[in-house]
């Protein structure tokens, strides 16, 4: 069961939190596609009769769904939080740290 919540899961903390961590692991996720749309556009030139920069085209589209699908999923607050996830550290403030250096 502990497996089947961490693939379902969301980003844990209060719902802003999960927007900015959703998007960035989107960006990540985007970023990771496009890279492998450098190497996958080879193949759709062969499968397709398309040139190269069509069939990155396309593939770069996918990322980006994939990346929608990934931000979605991560800030859907229906979804358990995944106990495979932590929330990023909380900062503290300049001051604060400052203050707790003398």
């Amino acid at each position: 069961m502990k497996y089947l919540v961490a693939f379902l899961g969301s980003s844990p903390g209060a719902f802003m939190e999960r927007v900015l961590l959703a998007f960035v692991r989107s960006l990540r996720t985007f970023v990771q596609g496009v890279l492998a749309a450098l190497v996958s556009a080879f193949a759709g030139m062969s499968i397709f009769d398309a040139g190269y920069g069509k069939a990155f085209s396309f593939a770069v589209i996918a990322a980006g769904i994939t990346a929608l699908t990934s931000f979605l999923h991560n800030v859907a607050g229906f979804l358990p939080d995944d106990p495979t996830q932590t929330a990023p550290p909380k900062r503290q403030s300049v001051r604060a740290e400052a203050s707790t250096a003398r």
